[in-house]
């Protein structure tokens, strides 16, 4: 019962979201579906007029009729079949340009979706297959198997409808026989969709492993560690298990088309060995028909058995289809907060951000992140976020941007829950300095800007922020200054940034965007203690009338700061200015020695 519960459900699922991607064909380019339909029209009439011209070639050649009679009736079918082929063969051309274009539109939509997620989401291993498999849809053509699915659905309909008015003549139990034949032949098609779908699904975490394994070999970010640390031959030894399992599921998709072959083939060889010896048997024994019957009923079961096949294997493959449309519709349909309609935000000079009781853990864990976490962000004020590594900090300020939701609690501005505004208008708020930032191949300019084209004075201002971060030396020795890309991606000549130039870049990027909120997550990482200085001091002043969050470790940095918060194991463990910290949390005093004394032996190793 569950099995026929769940074949009927995969039949509508088949059904829906087949007719979803004929919307979809529609709304996209409506010639693809003029061109499909002619398509089946020339296909459908193509099969007559190969089975007629046999009939009647053999009934003249038989009877002695007139030569010249004979010539001209195969020259006009000969005409006619000609014309129908390459009417068929130019509607499938205009039809396959229409479909490429149609998937670059797809694969357009999937990127567009893919940066319009929500920043959870990538984090999310079932959405990230869900979108691989949305991927295949156009990587393995399933468009152009679907339009060729339905092709044959609709041919196979027209051509059975003209098959059986030439059998109704024939005796029923002939026409029995092949039927029997033909479902054998569907019940191991039947079973070889079925296990091509369990292959297929077992193939993609396979396949995202193997692309990780592939591309760390050219990454040049990893690839330092790979050779300082000798990682080559336990990397290669990894990559072989994969390939082994990559092996084991090919070879089993391999069996699986071969035993259904096989099954096929024999099948046939009894359709053709029963159709012979018993239209031979109406010929030679009864009579009762001719020559041009006997071939054109043999012509007629074969076409029969091919559309009546190519109907229930195309049912088979609409419910396989179905699956592959359906991660596609699925994963295009994921609601995301970037996409939702809400309202604006008026920036004001005093923004108050109230964390109430805000609790966090990632999808699919138990452990909490963050724990019931109460503070107020004042407008204007410099606060510094401090703790070890795992206690919170960045998921802290990730929250405070909205790239996750509490998952207790609410976090509120100006007394109003964010998630109540507009996403894409709360992120103008912040400018951000991640830990983990990464520059785009782009130019330099491009990089800093954001890809602004909202205004003028781009490069002005672009220029103005490099100054500000100290990059006017490096920028002057580039022969196209900020127009130089970075790495070699895009152009031979582009540059190869060091770590503290990059991050240089990052907080240029923060500062050209001007955002009332500036977040640093250890910004100055990367830099040596004169430069961090140097850009904590400016800092100071260009913040000046901000809002401004620094999350570090290195507690020297406070002194720019009016307030800090300590965070330890997910909590909020107290929060004050330095001197006031040092006073009454121990904890933050302890950090703060530590490193001191480590500045202070380092210093007297120097000398």
């Amino acid at each position: 019962m569950k099995k026929i519960s769940k074949s009927l459900k995969n039949a509508r699922d088949g059904i829906l979201y087949s007719g979803k991607m004929f919307l979809l064909l529609w709304q996209n380019d409506r010639k693809y579906l003029i061109y499909l339909v002619l398509d089946i029209l020339t296909s459908s009439v193509l099969p007559f007029t190969n089975m007629y011209l046999v009939k009647y070639s053999v009934e003249m050649l038989t009877a002695r009729a007139d030569y010249g009679s004979y010539i001209k009736f195969v020259i006009a079918f000969i005409v006619a079949s000609i014309v129908f082929t390459n009417l068929q063969s130019y509607f499938n051309y205009k039809r396959d340009i229409c479909g490429n274009l149609i998937g670059i539109k797809m694969y357009k939509n999937i990127y567009k979706k893919t940066i319009y997620l929500d920043y959870e989401m990538l984090l999310d291993k079932d959405i990230m297959e869900k979108r691989e498999l949305a991927l295949k849809v156009i990587n393995e053509m399933r468009v152009t198997t679907f339009t060729q699915v339905f092709k044959i659905v609709a041919t196979n309909i027209i051509v059975l409808i003209g098959v059986v008015a030439v059998l109704s003549t024939i005796d029923f139990w002939i026409i029995l026989i092949a039927l029997s034949i033909i479902f054998v032949n569907t019940v191991s098609t039947a079973v070889q969709k079925k296990q091509e779908i369990d292959v297929n699904n077992d193939f993609v975490p396979i396949n995202r492993k193997t692309a990780y394994f592939f591309n760390t070999g050219a990454d040049a970010s990893i690839n330092k560690e790979i050779r300082i640390y000798n990682m080559m031959n336990p990397l290669l030894k990894m990559y072989g298990g994969i390939q082994n399992a990559v092996l084991e599921l090919a070879q089993k998709s391999f069996r699986i088309f071969f035993i259904n072959r096989t099954v096929a083939n024999l099948s046939n060889a009894l359709l053709d060995l029963a159709m012979y010896t018993l239209l031979g048997l109406k010929v030679l024994a009864t009579k009762t028909i001719t020559v041009g019957d006997f071939s054109l009923y043999l012509s007629t079961i074969r076409t029969f058995n091919s559309s009546v096949q190519g109907l229930l294997t195309s049912y088979l493959d609409i419910l396989n289809n179905g699956q592959y449309l359906k991660n596609y519709f699925e994963f295009m349909n994921l609601p995301t907060m970037l996409e939702e309609k809400k309202a604006d935000i008026l920036v004001g000079h005093s923004m108050v951000f109230t964390f109430d009781n805000v609790s966090y853990k990632y999808p699919g864990q138990d452990n909490y992140v963050l724990k019931n976490i109460n503070i107020d962000i004042n407008a204007g004020e410099k606060l510094a976020i401090v703790g070890e590594n795992g206690a919170g900090k960045t998921t802290l300020v990730m929250l405070l941007m909205r790239m996750f939701n509490p998952t207790e609690g609410r976090i509120l501005l100006n007394g109003t829950d964010i998630r109540q505004f507009s996403v894409e208008e709360y992120f103008k708020m912040f400018s951000t300095v991640f830990q983990d930032f990464k520059l785009f191949a782009f130019q330099i300019k491009d990089n800093v800007s954001s890809l602004d084209e909202s205004c003028r004075d781009v490069e002005q201002r672009v220029n103005l922020a490099i100054d500000k971060v100290g990059l006017r030396q490096k920028i002057d020795s580039l022969k196209k200054g900020i127009n130089t890309y970075i790495d070699k991606i895009y152009e031979n000549d582009g540059v190869l940034l060091s770590g503290g130039e990059s991050q240089r870049v990052a907080i240029a990027q923060a500062l050209y965007k001007d955002a009332p909120v500036i977040i640093l997550d250890e910004p100055t990482a990367s830099l040596d203690p004169r430069v961090e200085n140097e850009i904590y001091t400016k800092f100071d002043k260009i913040t000046t009338g901000k809002t401004a969050i620094y999350i570090t470790h290195r507690l020297g940095s406070i002194r720019f700061c009016n307030r800090a918060i300590v965070l330890k194991d997910g909590q909020l463990l107290d929060s004050g200015s330095h001197d006031e910290l040092m006073r009454k949390c121990p904890y933050y005093a302890e950090l703060y020695n530590i490193q001191a004394q480590f500045y202070v032996n380092t210093e007297t190793a120097d000398k």
